[in-house]
């Protein structure tokens, strides 16, 4: 199972939302989910969404069901609660 990181930021190259960007926040206090938020801008984003995954193998499935293909970067999200 590949490593997928926890806060960061990384850009979709390929698969479902080309050219946005994405971070996977856990959701510890109220779900105990992931949600992977992804925007068209990181510094002004003007568009977007989200997935929730219940658990760690479900965040893989969204990952593999959205043929993402990620570059990610060394920028964190200031609100991201890393597991």
């Amino acid at each position: 199972m590949r490593e997928i990181p926890i806060g960061r930021f990384g850009r979709i190259v390929a698969g479902e939302e080309e050219g946005y960007f994405l971070h996977v926040d856990f959701d510890a206090k109220d779900t105990g989910g992931y949600y992977v938020y992804f925007v068209d801008d990181i510094d002004n984003p003007s568009a977007g969404g989200d997935h929730w995954a219940e658990n760690v193998e479900e965040l893989h499935r969204v990952f593999d069901s959205s043929e993402w293909q990620i570059e990610w970067s060394d920028r964190y999200c200031d609100h991201a609660v890393r597991s």
